[in-house]
C-alpha cells in the first residue's frame, strides 16, 4: 500500500514479500555498523511483522523505500512509538541500502515521513536516535531540522537523540 511519493522515491507499506530485500540489507556487517550487530532472517521477518501491527494500530511504521524509476528497493524510512528514558514518543528513522548511500534518499525520504508525521498524523514531535560515529545519518536529521537534544547511552549501544517539533503556523 503507497503511502506517499516524492519526486525520486515511494513509500509503501512492509510486506512479508520484502523479506529477501530486507534480510539481504540487514544481514550485511558494512551495512550495519553502526547497529550493534547484523540481523538473521528470521529477525528480519519478525521486524516486517510488528511494522505490519503498528501499520494496523496507529497508520504508520517504518515504511519501504522504492525508486520510482526502477522500483528497486533502497531502503526504509519511518514513524514509529518508542519509550525512551522512560517517556513515550515518536522516533524517526531510515536506514538506507549501502549501494545508494550518498545520494540524498534518506534525506528526502526522511523530509516526506516528518512533514507526513506532522501533516497527515498531527503528530507534535520526533525524535531520532543515531549511532555518534555515524556522521552521515547525523547531517540527514539536521538536514530536516533536527538538532541535538542530548546524548544517552541505550543499552550498551550510544546514542546521539535529536529532536524536532511540529510548528506552531
Amino acid at each position: 500500500m503507497p503511502i506517499l511519493e516524492t519526486q525520486r522515491l515511494r513509500l509503501r507499506e512492509f510486506s512479508q514479500d520484502d523479506l529477501d530485500d530486507l534480510a539481504a540489507m540487514v544481514a550485511d556487517e558494512d551495512q550495519m555498523r553502526f547497529y550493534p550487530r547484523a540481523k538473521t532472517g528470521d529477525e528480519a521477518s519478525a521486524w516486517i511483522r510488528r511494522n505490519v501491527a503498528l501499520y494496523e494500530e496507529y497508520g504508520f511504521g517504518f515504511w519501504f523505500i522504492e525508486s520510482l524509476a526502477t522500483s528497486g528497493f533502497l531502503g526504509y524510512c519511518g514513524i514509529r512509538p518508542l519509550a525512551l528514558e522512560g517517556a513515550s514518543g515518536i522516533e524517526i528513522g531510515w536506514h538506507i541500502k549501502k549501494t545508494f548511500w550518498n545520494r540524498g534518499i534518506a534525506t528526502e525520504a526522511a523530509l516526506a515521513a516528518r512533514d507526513l508525521a506532522f501533516g497527515r498524523f498531527r503528530l507534535v514531535r520526533l525524535v531520532a536516535i543515531v549511532h555518534p560515529d555515524h556522521i552521515a545519518s547525523r547531517h540527514v536529521a539536521e538536514n530536516i531540522g533536527m538538532h541535538d537534544e542530548m546524548t544517552a547511552m541505550l543499552g550498551d549501544y550510544p546514542a546521539v537523540i535529536y529532536e524536532t517539533e511540529r510548528s506552531s503556523q
